[in-house]
């Protein structure tokens, strides 16, 4: 079972959860601001090369259990990031605010998510 990299991934948690919270604080900013914002997509986030260096090589030798976690977690990445993009702070719409809460909400998911994941693994 190859879990000594997930479990690394894991250890920094904390740290992918703040980044995912920076980006959203970062783009309330421009928002207000009304400035440029650059947007990244799933596997340019920090959490995402991070995921996609440690993950990506395992994946498909996990559990199914913690595969299916795994995907849901990717899953939830790449819905917040597909969301951010909807935004233009140098354009702004009526469906923006919708779309920041539905971010935070994802990375609400995210984090429980993570932590599930994290449970499954101390469990083995």
């Amino acid at each position: 079972m190859p879990t000594g990299k997930l479990l690394k991934l894991l250890k920094d948690l904390d740290l992918y959860i703040s980044q995912h919270a920076l980006y959203i604080s970062k783009l309330e900013r421009a928002i207000k601001n009304g400035e440029p914002f650059e947007h990244r997509d799933c596997h340019q986030c920090n959490f995402g090369i991070a995921w996609d260096k440690q993950m990506a090589p395992i994946k498909d030798a996990l559990q199914e259990d913690l595969k299916a976690v795994v995907e849901q977690i990717e899953k939830i990445c790449y819905q917040f990031h597909e969301v951010s993009m909807k935004i233009d702070p140098q354009n702004l719409k009526d469906t923006d605010e919708e779309n920041i809460k539905t971010m935070k909400d994802l990375s609400t998911k995210l984090f429980q998510s993570l932590l599930h994941l994290k449970r499954l693994l101390k469990e083995e």
